[in-house]
């Protein structure tokens, strides 16, 4: 029986715990319409939820350096703050660092723990928005080095899929030198002939200021990466501005290509059986 796994990552500024319920939704949706004999139990989710891991700390941060009480714009400073402040405070040997890579662990842990995961076997795509796809970044490389004591599928050995949107990872590869050799997303527990279905997409929308392409910052990620998708995103008072950031979740140019990728990964193979 088919089933594949599809763990998603949030970016910066996101305190739903349940963020990624209408695109899961609406992936399903896509999916099975589009299709003959597709069900929606092909398809398992699992959110890796680490706002709250960093959300008291940048508001005490925040309180304290607004003593006065006096500081105007105040949404907009804290949206800088969160996205600058995050971005500096994460990184490795840090506290946040540790504390959001253990929540990946977690939550990966919890999803191999699903009565309908088979742990050597079924496959994983993993969604990155934003700077989640900074954090999948590391997680990816530190199983590479030390999956000790983790099944396959914690230790990305079942990867098959790596879709990123409103990445700005492009940024963080010309400071971060161990960044410079992209992640493989096609893990070394898959078969051989269903590993070449892995693929890595990037989506971007050319107003989003968080986002770039990927193909372009050297050689290796040109091979790497299969397409940078330029699409368009959010609603009419978003579209057409940085505030379109948050649009990818709902929007069918992001769902429709990715419900399509879905779908060609589960098409009949063995490892199905």
């Amino acid at each position: 029986m088919k089933r594949l796994a599809v763990a998603i990552i949030h970016g910066m500024s996101t305190e739903d715990q349940h963020f990624s319920v209408e695109l899961k939704h609406r992936i399903i949706e896509e999916y099975v319409s589009g299709g003959e004999g597709r069900l929606e139990d092909d398809l398992m989710f699992k959110e890796i939820y680490w706002a709250d891991a960093i959300k008291d700390e940048l508001s005490e941060f925040y309180n304290a350096i607004n003593y006065k009480n006096d500081l105007a714009y105040e949404n907009t400073r804290k949206m800088f703050i969160d996205y600058l402040g995050s971005g500096l405070a994460y990184h490795q040997g840090s506290r946040l660092y540790e504390k959001v890579q253990n929540r990946v662990a977690d939550s990966l842990r919890e999803f191999a723990g699903h009565r309908r995961v088979k742990e050597d076997k079924t496959p994983l795509v993993v969604l990155a928005h934003s700077f989640g796809s900074i954090i999948m970044q590391d997680y990816i490389r530190n199983q590479a080095k030390d999956s000790a004591g983790k099944s396959s599928f914690e230790a990305m050995k079942n990867m098959v899929g790596f879709i990123t949107f409103g990445s700005p990872l492009a940024i963080y590869v010309r400071h971060h030198e161990e960044l410079h050799s992209p992640v493989p997303v096609a893990g070394s527990n898959l078969p051989e002939d269903f590993a070449e279905r892995a693929k890595w997409l990037n989506f971007y929308d050319k107003d989003d200021i968080v986002a770039y392409p990927l193909k372009g910052i050297n050689d290796a990620y040109n091979k790497a990466v299969d397409n940078d998708f330029e699409i368009n995103v959010g609603n009419p008072a978003t579209s057409w501005n940085p505030a379109c950031h948050n649009g990818y979740w709902e929007d069918k140019d992001f769902i429709k290509p990715v419900a399509k990728f879905l779908a060609d990964v589960l098409q009949p193979h063995e490892i199905w059986d």
